[in-house]
């Protein structure tokens, strides 16, 4: 279904100018819904107004992987929510993109980051989130705490960043990229000034020696060039991993003190298979696959990020009868996939861990339209990383703990703050050690 052409053979449909104004205010309090009524009414595939220039959304599961595994949606859109980040570095695109994604993978490789040699460092962080909870038994703990601002706006209507920067969470986006970087900033000057060209202690030390052997000037390597765009991978790193596993964790949180049920089934099989004498390794995730089921149901229900990375069309492309021309912006509607009632059924929008399960429920089964790390090539490469320390996490505190209700406020229903990354609405809970 590819293929170069230079005139627009059919109309992407999609909201226009007077109609996209009008849902302004609705696209600030409830982006989401406003997306998927749009799938319902101009099908899977659409195209909004951002800025000065249109953006495809692509709604189907089947067409985000095929669109998305093609070389020309390779591209890296801009944004300035997102070019702000690293302001336009990092692990960007074109050739840039190819040389820092691959050294960068393969030196967390080389660092055993992906390998199963990385465990017993995961299950350390698991054991000291155990201690520290053990601390808070018994008193109310935050689940979440929400510390940059609604930016899901200005990702459509970037303008509004100069007319009320404040209400329209640019600043708090600013303020906390701001506070990222410099730390990114500090930690590779700190190793800049112990670096020992013979003995590299991590990923910043190689990358710091790849940066001194580089003299190619036009490489993102190239002295400073190499110094900001190691900053910016930092960044990414920092942001990525962090942001991903402890959003996931108030998203898990929240689901399992609204639904008991599904702790209790967790719980009876962590102490079938796994007992009280022990840790939770990864050798017993085949065996427990109601635990997994309850995490891939979080990444579904919660679709954490909404639109994943926008793309950049890197050459005019024919698709499924519609012209992409070269610079258009692709947007993955994951949240649109993943609450489709025609993939998961009537109940799309309930907690259901058992829709992941076979029908004896004793294997998990994995769903083509799952795609909370997105797919193709710009696909999170931490993907494995992050599952299996959310696993981890998860599985060591329902071992150990009962996740309850606060009786000062309970929580009543699971509401979303939309953003650049969705979050739950600030909750608290309390934990209290099993018998």
């Amino acid at each position: 279904m590819f293929m170069k052409k230079k005139r627009y053979p059919r109309h992407i449909p999609g909201p226009g100018l007077i109609q996209l104004l009008f849902n302004i205010l609705h696209l600030r309090k409830a982006p989401l819904k406003v997306f998927q009524k749009w799938v319902e009414k101009y099908g899977p595939i659409y195209r909004v107004r951002i800025g000065t220039h249109d953006a495809v959304f692509i709604s189907d599961p089947k067409l985000l992987k095929e669109l998305f595994s093609n070389i020309n949606s390779a591209g890296r859109a801009y944004n300035p929510v997102t070019h702000y980040f690293g302001h336009g570095n990092g692990i960007s695109q074109g050739h840039a993109w190819e040389a820092q994604r691959t050294f960068t993978v393969r030196k967390l490789r080389d660092f055993g980051v992906f390998k199963s040699s990385n465990e017993g460092f995961l299950m350390d962080g698991a054991k000291a989130l155990v201690n520290f909870f053990e601390c808070q038994v018994g008193q109310p703990i935050s689940g979440t705490k929400v510390t940059i601002n609604n930016t899901s706006l200005l990702f459509f209507a970037p303008f509004l960043r100069h007319i009320a920067p404040t209400y329209f969470g640019w600043t708090g986006w600013t303020n906390a990229v701001d506070s990222l970087l410099e730390f990114a900033h500090y930690t590779v000057e700190k190793h800049s000034k112990h670096l020992d060209s013979n003995s590299p202690r991590d990923f910043i030390d190689h990358y710091l020696l790849k940066i001194k052997e580089t003299t190619d000037p036009t490489s993102s390597f190239y002295q400073q060039n190499g110094v900001t765009s190691l900053e910016a991978v930092v960044g990414d790193l920092l942001a990525g991993g962090s942001e991903t596993s402890s959003t996931t964790l108030s998203f898990v949180t929240l689901y399992l003190l609204l639904h008991k049920e599904a702790q209790s089934k967790a719980q009876h099989e962590l102490d079938h298979v796994v007992g009280l004498s022990r840790q939770v390794s990864l050798a017993d995730k085949p065996l427990l696959p109601y635990t997994e089921a309850i995490l891939l149901e979080t990444f579904r229900l919660s679709s954490m990020a909404a639109f994943g990375v926008p793309h950049r069309m890197t050459a005019d492309t024919m698709f499924h009868g519609y012209f992409l021309p070269k610079d258009s912006t692709v947007i993955s509607n994951l949240y649109a996939i993943h609450h489709n009632p025609n993939i998961w059924g009537k109940d799309v929008s309930e907690f259901r861990p058992e829709r992941f399960l076979s029908e004896d429920n004793t294997s998990v089964i994995h769903h083509e339209a799952q795609l909370p790390f997105s797919t193709g090539r710009r696909a999170c490469f931490g993907e494995g990383l992050a599952r299996d320390t959310i696993f981890l996490f998860v599985a060591h505190i329902l071992q150990k703990f009962n996740i309850e209700q606060n009786s000062e406020c309970p929580v009543m229903a699971a509401e979303i703050v939309p953003g650049f990354v969705l979050q739950p609405k600030p909750f608290k809970f309390v934990l209290r050690l099993r018998n």
